[in-house]
């Protein structure tokens, strides 16, 4: 492992410990009849089919014990398949909780070639390559698949319901909140052009990881919103020769004021940008 992607897992690490720390008041939510969430400010996603139950993100093992007994209660059916979004930790390393014989762990090869050594984290069984897959379990209950290339951690993918016609998002679009600190191993432009494709693709319904579950397209176009603003602002300063060092505190945006973590967290969301723009990362 390199120096750089070693720190990243650190990090990384750091926060995963953090959300198992004080994970509170775990609630579910059933947004269709055999779609369901599980989670604090945090969730996971579990989908129920004709046969089996897919779940989407075990989180860690607070999460995923919570998520299991969600199941119990609405089911018995066996747990067939669990799906990686990423390679990032606090989202893949609960899911020792859900593995027997029978269950695939499925990621993009992407993530599944990135995850940081860590113990808790089971390494995907199976992998997809490419922008798109899909799979087709029964009457009609297709999970579509989709990736759009580096933007935030390795292998994101973003999942499609084709029998509800939602998508669920992980991390690109966080509502309510400015971005997660200074985005430790993200790709800024790509996260934004990624955000472009994922406004192409049919979808009437948003789901999210992060703050609330439920949206529609006006948060992907809220994060879309956020960027431009952000790299207007930092432009401004660049333009302007406000010294570099100083600019992740010149730059304001006091339209997303309310937003959670704006005073903590926007000056990182600043410098994350102004390395894109100094160094080419």
């Amino acid at each position: 492992m390199t120096k750089a992607k070693h720190i990243i897992a650190l990090v990384v690490c750091f926060a995963f410990s953090l959300l198992e720390a004080f994970a509170q008041d775990i609630k579910t939510f059933q947004v269709a009849d055999n779609l369901y969430f599980v989670g604090d400010r945090t969730f996971s996603c579990f989908y129920i089919t004709e046969a089996s139950v897919i779940v989407i993100d075990p989180l860690d093992s607070t999460r995923a014990q919570a998520t299991l007994a969600a199941i119990k209660k609405v089911t018995n059916k066996p747990i067939s398949t669990v799906f990686y979004s990423h390679n990032h930790w606090d989202h893949i390393s609960g899911g020792k909780v859900f593995q027997n014989t029978d269950t695939k762990f499925i990621s993009h090869i992407e993530a599944k070639n990135n995850i940081a050594p860590n113990n808790a984290v089971i390494t995907p069984t199976e992998t997809w390559q490419g922008n798109t897959t899909s799979y087709d379990f029964e009457n009609g209950q297709v999970l579509e698949l989709f990736y759009f290339g580096p933007n935030h951690g390795a292998g994101m993918t973003v999942f499609r319901f084709a029998e509800h016609n939602a998508v669920f998002i992980v991390d690109l679009v966080v509502p309510d909140r400015v971005l997660y600190a200074y985005l430790p191993d993200a790709k800024p432009k790509h996260w934004v052009e990624s955000l472009e494709q994922i406004q192409k693709l049919k979808f009437e319904k948003v789901y999210m990881s992060h703050m609330r579950v439920d949206g529609n397209r006006n948060d992907v176009t809220f994060m879309q919103e956020y960027f431009k603003a952000l790299y207007a602002a930092i432009d401004k300063e660049l333009a302007n020769n406000t010294p570099f060092f100083d600019i992740p505190y010149a730059v304001k945006l006091p339209q997303y004021a309310h937003l959670k973590n704006y005073n903590l967290w926007l000056p990182m969301n600043v410098w994350r940008i102004l390395m894109e723009k100094s160094i080419g990362q």
